[in-house]
């Protein structure tokens, strides 16, 4: 069984065992932490941003505030992370649970992920990720899968810069109600 811990360290221990290098020591006044129901407004705020960059999906605050606390209700199927720069949340990170049957184990599906525009450029996404990275291999999965829209040109070199690859699987939805 994979643990989960609500508590994500500051900074990586150690840089050395991934390719990507720590940026933590230069953002004295930022933390990743596991999200709480205090955030959920400011997390509101990041997915209203983060879906008006997208095509598939319109900015609706109740929607968003029901599934972030939806999350928070259900540790086991999901975590919410929040970067903080002086306390105030500036980005936000949405991890589902799943069991691959391709990898034999624990995967997470990289559901959201937003730095705010007024953040952007100082490194932050990176740190963010490389708090994820670092909570994702400590607790056993194997795998962190992201969608990213097609034309967000911006994000698709981040994510290829922090070791991301091109899937040949193509995303398709169906919506009830």
């Amino acid at each position: 069984m994979v643990q989960r811990s609500s508590t994500i360290p500051p900074i990586l221990p150690n840089p050395s065992n991934s390719s990507i290098p720590s940026i933590g020591r230069n953002l004295p006044q930022v933390s990743v932490e596991t999200a709480t129901g205090a955030d959920i407004p400011a997390m509101a705020s990041l997915l209203d941003e983060l879906f008006r960059l997208e095509k598939d999906f319109v900015p609706d605050r109740d929607k968003q505030v029901r599934g972030l606390a939806m999350i928070l209700a259900h540790p086991d199927r999901g975590r919410l992370l929040v970067l903080k720069e002086a306390g105030i949340v500036t980005g936000m990170a949405n991890l589902l649970f799943s069991v691959s049957t391709a990898e034999g184990g624990p995967v997470i599906l990289l559901e959201d992920f937003i730095i705010a525009g007024a953040a952007r450029g100082k490194g932050y996404g990176r740190y963010l990720m490389e708090q994820i990275f670092h909570m994702a291999q400590a607790e056993g999965f194997l795998r962190i899968t992201v969608l990213v829209d097609g034309d967000n040109e911006g994000a698709h070199p981040f994510y290829q810069r922090l070791g991301y690859g091109r899937s040949n699987m193509i995303c398709y939805r169906r919506h009830w109600g």
